[in-house]
């Protein structure tokens, strides 16, 4: 491993002055020429290359040894996952009592001065609180006349409320047996209508029933005979002494009198022809 300021110095860019440098008072300083930097770039990446074909490269580790990072700056900066942390404390003073806080009493200026009123000097108490008292008096009376007005109001409302309110009872109790009675009608008509429907049905069922009965008795009066007779007919019931002798006695029969008919046959053809011969024998000798 190298590090590459150890072996080639510093990153930075030496400039090179030049005749057109400032340094060298040629030229303005904020308009540099284009082709001598270019110059000056292209000279300083020919020196890196030739440097860094002249180091030589690092050799490989020996045996049981290996390369390691070494930092390689004046100072070693040592290498922490965690920041240093450091305790501090401090206390408060302790506060005083504040003392209460005094009343200020300002300071009196000018002169006091009194004034006496004697009886009957301002108004006479007993002459100027009558019509107060009368007006207080009447309207007290006349707010309590109005107050018991409107209880009697009141009270006659409230009377009238309850009355109305037994009346809309009565009402409403007659409604509502009405309604149940008028519902109890409903549902007797309705429970009738289904017993009578339901009736119907079962009568119509049991016509029916009665009806497929008889065409089945009727259907099964003649099926009973032809069944069996047409199982007669097909031969699954049979006679067995009649089976015997119509597959054992009667081919053997009819066989036996088929040859003798052929054999009468044969001696009738016979007898023919020897009756046949005769008599042309016979015709012929007369």
């Amino acid at each position: 491993m190298f590090d590459k300021r150890v072996h080639r110095g510093s990153a930075y860019v030496m400039r090179e002055e030049t005749p057109e440098s400032p340094g060298r008072g040629g030229g303005d300083s904020r308009k540099p020429n284009k082709a001598v930097t270019r110059a000056a770039r292209y000279q300083q990446q020919q020196q890196q290359q030739q440097q860094l074909q002249q180091r030589p490269a690092t050799p490989p580790p020996v045996g049981d040894r290996f390369h390691m990072d070494v930092q390689t700056d004046n100072y070693l900066e040592e290498l922490t996952d965690r920041n240093p942390e450091v305790d501090a404390d401090t206390q408060t003073d302790a506060l005083l009592d504040l003392h209460p806080p005094i009343t200020f009493m300002p300071t009196p200026s000018g002169i006091d001065v009194a004034t006496q009123i004697e009886n009957g000097d301002l108004f006479d108490f007993v002459l100027e609180v009558e019509p107060i008292l009368e007006v207080l008096v009447g309207k007290t009376l006349e707010l309590g006349m109005m107050e018991l007005l409107e209880e009697i109001e009141l009270r006659e409302i409230r009377q009238r409320q309850e009355l109305f309110e037994q009346a809309r009872n009565a009402e409403l109790a007659e409604v509502q047996r009405l309604e149940a009675e008028a519902k109890r009608r409903f549902a007797e008509k309705q429970r009738r209508l289904d017993e009578e429907t339901a009736r119907l049905a079962a009568q119509a069922e049991l016509e029916e029933k009665v009806a497929a009965r008889a065409s089945a008795k009727q259907y099964l009066a003649n099926l009973h005979a032809q069944v069996f007779d047409t199982l007669v007919e097909s031969g699954h019931f049979f006679d067995p002494l009649a089976k015997d002798v119509k597959q054992n006695f009667l081919p053997g029969l009819l066989e036996s009198a088929a040859a003798r008919a052929h054999q009468l046959d044969a001696g009738r053809k016979l007898l023919d022809a020897i009756l046949v011969d005769a008599l042309r024998s016979r015709a012929a000798s007369g």
